[in-house]
């Protein structure tokens, strides 16, 4: 991600405002194992905004909606959980694989 864009480091702050204690929650739930987060945090922050852009927003990066987008996750923690697990999962294993085919 291109963090000179302005537009991409307010991104990346409201994801961090919203999604950031959960992300950091999920990791240390179900992934601690596979994650260290002190040093992928900022990893798995911009794989779940490029998710949501592409998958959620259809490509627009568009701050009203990536907004609103996080503060529904925020508020409903059990479904904010959720996604964000599954989001996580899907870094994982794209990470992992990617790790894998390096080391060949």
């Amino acid at each position: 991600m291109d963090y000179e864009s302005p537009l991409i480091e307010y991104f990346v702050d409201l994801a961090e405002q919203y999604l950031g204690d959960l992300i950091e929650e999920v990791v240390e739930q179900y992934y601690e194992d596979k994650i260290d987060i002190a040093s992928e945090y900022e990893d798995i922050l911009e794989y779940i905004i490029e998710k949501f852009v592409k998958e959620s927003l259809r490509g627009e990066y568009d701050p009203e909606k990536f907004e609103k987008l996080l503060r529904r996750l925020s508020r409903n923690k059990g479904i904010g959980k959720l996604v964000v697990s599954y989001l996580i999962s899907r870094y994982i294993d794209e990470y992992m694989n990617f790790t894998y085919e390096e080391e060949q």
